[in-house]
């Protein structure tokens, strides 16, 4: 129901016109814009399979729980994102040169923003030690580009302090690529002073013009808590990125140290660094503070830099100043309504150096069932 409101909710043209323009005619010398009508669209009943799968799921997860002698938690989360833009497009020379990770994240460095966007999520508990996590999610990024997004995730306590996990994640953007992410990892947490995990991704992204990359992506992350109020997060990410083309090494490194306060506040500070093998080097700090306004009500303000140097001369020609750099401004109020029944509500600002900027509008949904 959520993909049919997005896809009807849209005028004609863009229902069922696809549009490009080409290189300058021989004769006339000048370019021209050639339009074609769209194939026929099946996404909005596999849309609307996925969310009554996952809605089945759900009723007959619980079903099961009941019968069998106990009944445990289900979790239920619907998200629905708008984005009003001037610009939003990043030069396409811009898209390969980072880590050829799916689209997951609500606020991305370098990627296609969303002008739609909806999320259901059902998180289930098996049994006293085993939760499965389900997500659908579609994007509309631009005219041509739409993604949707399935995701499965399995995590089973195997000891009090560990919990090992497998993830599989399907994303498929019509006439572009298909993509497979594969992934297990393992979380030890001793009572919330030291959490540490490590995970190890597979990425097979196949592209409708036979191109096949791949990318491996190891994860490593520690938190530490310094005493009752501090605490300090580090984690190291790796991609090695192989293509028909060429194959790219990449690094990403975050740090984070928050501080709780006693009059129900929360501070973090983060820095975020990227590098790879390509002359690509971006670093973006920020900082986030949380307070309750009351007991059932949340309020979270946010601030993040943004900046890229492209040391490349071929792809540095693309960009504005040779640098991308960005300014993030964002507040988050989550109301608990009555007892595990939540509503969050986010505004952001975007904008940088490269013409780019919007508004994105967030509402969200969550109860435990």
């Amino acid at each position: 129901m959520i993909g049919l409101y997005l896809r009807f909710g849209r005028s004609n043209e863009r229902q069922f016109t696809r549009c490009q323009v080409t290189a300058p005619d021989s004769n006339t010398d000048t370019a021209h814009e050639e339009c074609q009508p769209r194939r026929a669209d099946t996404g909005i009943l596999i849309r609307m399979f996925m969310i009554i799968s996952l809605l089945i799921l759900l009723t007959v997860s619980d079903a099961l729980a009941i019968f069998g002698g106990g009944m445990y938690p289900t979790r239920l989360k619907m998200e629905y994102q708008y984005s009003d833009y001037t610009s939003y497009r990043y030069p396409e020379p811009l898209v390969p040169i980072y880590p050829d990770t799916l689209y997951q994240t609500q606020d991305p460095h370098i990627a296609d923003f969303p002008e739609n966007r909806a999320l259901l999520k059902i998180t289930q508990t098996v049994d006293p030690y085993t939760a499965l996590q389900l997500r659908y999610q579609y994007s509309d990024l631009t005219q041509d580009k739409e993604q949707d997004l399935i995701y499965a995730r399995l995590a089973r306590d195997v000891t009090d302090m560990n919990a090992l996990y497998g993830a599989y994640q399907y994303l498929k953007q019509p006439d572009v690529y298909t993509g497979h992410m594969y992934q297990v990892g393992i979380r030890h947490d001793r009572s919330g002073w030291i959490v540490g995990e490590t995970s190890f991704s597979y990425l097979h992204n196949v592209y409708d013009d036979g191109n096949v990359i791949t990318t491996y992506a190891p994860m490593v992350q520690l938190r530490y808590s310094l005493d009752r109020y501090t605490a300090i997060l580090a984690r190291l990410e790796g991609y090695w990125t192989g293509g028909d083309n060429d194959d790219t090494r990449s690094f990403l490194y975050t740090l984070y140290v928050s501080r709780f306060f006693p009059t129900q506040t929360a501070l973090h500070l983060g820095i975020r660094y990227y590098d790879n093998d390509i002359g690509v080097q971006s670093f973006a700090p920020a900082f986030e503070i949380a307070q309750y306004v009351l007991w059932n009500l949340t309020f979270r303000a946010s601030y993040r830099y943004y900046e890229n140097e492209i040391n490349d001369p071929e792809i540095a020609a693309t960009v504005e100043e040779n640098s991308i750099r960005s300014h993030s401004y964002r507040v988050v109020m989550e109301w608990e309504a009555i007892a595990d029944v939540k509503f969050h509500l986010k505004l952001r600002r975007y904008i940088n150096n490269q013409h780019i900027g919007m508004n994105t509008y967030l509402l969200g949904f969550e109860v435990i069932l």
